[in-house]
């Protein structure tokens, strides 16, 4: 059993992985077991030098188990010079082993969670822990003065060319202007905008903000701006906005929520199909035989996704998606002729 000790300490492991993880991928020669005691926050506070570290060492070998279930490899090497000395292994992370692996994709919902677990780290590229373990690893020689680490942040890459503007634009309370396509008329206007905050909704990707066009808080789906988002201008200096309160903002965010669970489509789906296998998951209310009530934010997108299942999905209601499917296919067809 573990010493009360050990375990007011463990809980900061995550902080302690953390740096351990940082330290060894910044360290790409490798650092020995002693090296790693010394220098990573975690271990270094309890460190002993000269004297019996056999706790601490135990603390590494549960380390490294942990890190090897979330997939973070830990290896060791013996340097060519060392011949076969043990006691000169070096542990390491390879950079190629920590790249995200190419055939996994994430799901909207996934993404959208990834997403707001970035925006809770709020403490840019390294933590200040781990940085202090890098200057320590400079000081005892380890790493030359003049390396430097590619700052270890959460990134999350859409496919939506506007993103990264508006969060910027968000970050640093900027007045934008794009171009935005109605999607009923096929109308494209400009909008300015005072973008507060980008949401999710059943897959999709808006940005809620003040539309100073329409003066009134609005959303505007990042798949219907139809142009580069640009930074608004007041002469010669960009417009800035102060961020809204707190409560304007749920209250924003509310209306989203709100606007996706008063629509409700009623879809009749074909048992053991891939329509049947998607829509399953996001269920909602009631469900008889093969009746499926489906919550969306959008009805055009919605007709749009349920046209990739062809004669998997049969439309009840409302009438309207009924009729957008219908169209959708109608289209195909007389391209085709």
């Amino acid at each position: 059993m573990a010493s009360k000790q050990e375990d007011d300490f463990d809980l900061g492991k995550p902080e302690r992985l953390f740096n351990l993880t940082c330290t060894l991928l910044y360290a790409t020669e490798g650092l020995t077991k002693k090296a790693i005691l010394q220098t990573v926050r975690g271990y270094d506070n309890e460190y002993k030098e000269g004297g019996n570290n056999s706790t601490l060492e135990r603390k590494f070998e549960r380390d490294k188990e942990s890190l090897r279930d979330v997939g973070i490899r830990i290896e060791t090497e013996i340097p060519a010079h060392e011949d076969e000395n043990n006691q000169a292994s070096v542990y390491k992370i390879k950079p190629e082993s920590f790249s995200w692996p190419e055939d996994v994709k994430l799901t909207p919902k996934q993404l959208a969670l990834l997403n707001l677990a970035a925006q809770a780290w709020a403490g840019g590229s390294l933590s200040t822990e781990a940085s202090r373990g890098i200057t320590k690893l400079r000081a005892l020689g380890v790493v030359g003065q003049s390396s430097d680490i590619i700052g270890i942040s959460p990134k999350i890459h859409t496919f939506e060319p506007s993103f990264k503007d508006l969060e910027f634009a968000i970050a640093e309370s900027q007045v934008v202007n794009f171009d935005y396509r109605n999607p009923e008329s096929g109308e494209i206007t400009t909008r300015i905008l005072q973008p507060w905050i980008l949401r999710q909704i059943e897959g999709q990707w808006l940005v809620l903000g003040f539309d100073e066009f329409r003066n009134e808080p609005r959303n505007f789906m990042l798949r219907r701006i139809v142009s580069p988002v640009s930074q608004a201008k007041e002469g010669r200096d960009l417009r800035t906005f102060e961020a809204p309160a707190k409560e304007i903002v749920e209250s924003g965010i509310a209306s989203l929520t709100e606007h996706a669970m008063g629509q409700v489509a009623l879809l009749n789906i074909t048992p053991n199909t891939e329509a049947w296998f998607r829509y399953e998951l996001d269920l909602v209310g009631s469900r008889k035989d093969n009746l499926h009530r489906l919550n969306y934010f959008d009805v055009y997108v919605l007709a749009e996704q349920l046209r990739e299942y062809a004669d998997q999905i049969e439309v009840l209601e409302p009438k309207k998606l009924a009729d957008l499917v219908a169209d959708g296919f109608r289209k195909v067809a007389e391209l085709h002729v």
